[in-house]
């Protein structure tokens, strides 16, 4: 079994590190099991949110972090909060980072 830690950035994975926010605790028994929970648990995240409140929101897939484009290390995968609103250009977009550890 195995224990997912999600984090918010400040928006960007790689800058602030130690300012990222634990947003929720998944377990399973691998990525593929917690999948649901920890996008359903971005979107919360966002939509409750004062910043972001009464605005859509929707999440990618938990990734491994590539380390070709990421410097961070602190992560195992990575996912991507899209925030909605309904009268802008363009969505914003929010990066989370995920720590897999053995579960106790």
């Amino acid at each position: 079994m195995k224990k997912y830690k999600l984090y918010r950035s400040l928006g960007d994975l790689d800058q602030h590190v130690k300012q990222h926010e634990l947003v929720a605790i998944e377990n399973g028994k691998d990525t593929f099991s917690v999948t649901d929970s920890l996008i359903h648990a971005v979107i919360d995240d966002l939509q409750e949110s004062e910043e972001y409140l009464n605005y859509k929101a929707t999440a990618y897939a938990p990734e491994p972090i590539n380390t070709n484009i990421r410097r961070v290390k602190r992560y195992d995968y990575e996912m991507l909060g899209i925030v909605m609103p309904a009268n802008a250009d363009k969505n914003i977009l929010i990066d989370y980072g995920i720590i897999e550890e053995d579960a106790e």
